[in-house]
């Protein structure tokens, strides 16, 4: 036992004392916390600078050419881009009162104003064809190649097309059969998609204030009638009222996911890199001579373990630091903590034992690339099925995967920390699973580790290591 701390304590110390342990698990968080807002500040949210005229095919009996002079006259266009902008800029203000000190609001919100009022309006025009103009003949000029564009005349590029709509004769009154149609958009390739979606707004605006028209309605008082802003939801806490959204609920098992994912990952990659650099470096042979291949082996394991917890805990103290700092605390399940750092163990069990037996199997890393199927289909599938588990956290899949031997502690950290969480009687069924197990995985491994750590030459197959396992 003391043997095996010794080891434990080596590995552990070996791993945590390197430079590439302390920049890339406490450094890249840092690195990784300043470049957000220095992402925020480089997001550009200006669409850049267009001009260009869109062309208009009116098939309709009614006529919507009124409506689509109104809805793309200058004026009209600067007021729709003014108004997202404010918009914009109203949500992310509201944000910020809610998540940050007043002091530090007061100081962005002016930035935030500032920015709105620099959004350049695009200079588009509308000019409309005869309704029976060829729909081929109208786009052709969309594909032609704008290589001298920059240098282009002011009046050349506000006459460039931009987009062809074709509006459907159906499009504000109904045909025969009731239906209405809408419009076909052709537009330049690579046509910024902001103004792409102010044309589909402008257009989508006509046409309905046409339908009304023709059916004697009010446009305006139609869009007062129709105006509603739903609230936000409240979550009800101890602590008050708490704002609350699907966004919020699917950040919490994302989290734990990746938590786990990333210290599970992080300590079974660096078990199997310091397995096999001491057996390509001879190092093992002297530690044989002290301890056992079982003591080593275990050893090993624990060590690496410590590394792998001390990540998780390291990365949990700043997920739940800033759920506190932004007064979305409640969301958090404490009870889950403690469940996470069982499922860590009986993760990282899993895979530990799994790069302990390739570790010793293999001379190089590159060898132990063809081997690490099983390692890649357990960190993969729960990733792969991740959105359908949190959505669906009682479902069939869910459940099934969560008594599947490897896979489960990823699977069970997401269904814990959803909104509709299992049974506690499903998790302890699946824990004691999971128990035997790694326990069952630690045999197997352990004959293949006594085996393998003093073979060199050529690197083993599948049927080699079966082989081993046979015979130890």
């Amino acid at each position: 036992m003391i043997k095996t701390f010794h080891v434990a304590l080596r590995d552990f110390l070996a791993t945590v004392l390197t430079k590439g342990f302390i920049f890339g698990v406490l450094i890249m968080p840092l690195i990784m916390m300043g470049a957000a807002p220095l992402a925020m500040l480089l997001l550009n949210p200006k669409p850049p600078p267009v001009e260009g005229e869109i062309a208009f095919i009116d098939r309709t009996t009614d006529g919507v050419t009124q409506e689509l002079q109104s809805a793309f006259a200058p004026e009209a266009i600067k007021r729709w881009v003014v108004d997202r902008a404010a918009e914009a800029t109203e949500a992310a203000g509201a944000v910020i009162e809610k998540n940050l000190p007043a002091d530090k609001a007061k100081q962005i919100k002016p930035m935030l104003d500032a920015a709105a009022k620099q959004v350049p309006v695009p200079d588009i025009s509308a000019k409309f064809l005869p309704p029976d103009t060829n729909e081929d003949s109208a786009k052709s000029e969309l594909s032609a190649v704008d290589a001298n564009i920059e240098a282009a005349t002011d009046a050349a590029k506000k006459q460039r097309l931009l987009a062809v709509i074709v509006i459907e004769p159906n499009a504000v009154s109904a045909d025969a059969s009731g239906s209405f149609g809408t419009y076909r958009m052709f537009i330049r390739s690579k046509l910024d998609v902001r103004v792409q979606s102010l044309i589909r707004a402008k257009v989508r605006e006509a046409v309905i204030t046409s339908r009304l028209r023709v059916n004697g309605e009010d446009p305006a008082r139609i869009r007062s009638i129709m105006a509603f802003d739903p609230p936000d939801a409240k979550a009800v806490t101890r602590d008050g009222d708490k704002s609350s959204g699907e966004a919020a609920q699917m950040f919490v098992p994302l989290g734990f996911m990746m938590l786990l994912w990333i210290s599970t990952f992080t300590g079974g990659q660096f078990l199997l890199t310091s397995t096999i650099e001491e057996k390509s470096n001879r190092i093992m042979e002297v530690l044989l001579s002290a301890v056992s291949p079982m003591q080593l082996m275990v050893g090993k394991i624990i060590g690496q373990m410590c590394a792998g917890l001390l990540i998780l805990i390291l990365y949990s103290g700043l997920g739940i630091s800033g759920l506190i700092i932004f007064g979305q605390s409640h969301l958090l399940d404490w009870g889950n903590i403690a469940l996470l750092v069982v499922l860590f163990l009986l993760a990282f069990g899993t895979i530990a034992c799994l790069m302990a037996a390739i570790g010793s199997a293999v001379n190089d890393i590159h060898e132990a690339q063809s081997l690490m199927m099983p390692v890649t289909l357990i960190v993969i599938s729960p990733m792969l099925l991740m959105m359908p588990i949190i959505s669906d956290p009682k479902g069939a899949i869910a459940t099934v995967m969560s008594f599947i031997p490897g896979v489960s502690p990823f699977v069970l950290v997401l269904r814990i920390s959803s909104s509709d969480p299992p049974g506690m009687g499903q998790v302890a069924i699946a824990i004691a699973l999971n128990i035997v197990y790694v326990t069952l995985l630690a045999k197997l491994a352990a004959k293949i580790f006594r085996i393998g750590v003093l073979m060199y030459g050529k690197p083993p197959n599948f049927s080699t290591l079966l082989r081993w396992i046979r015979l130890a």
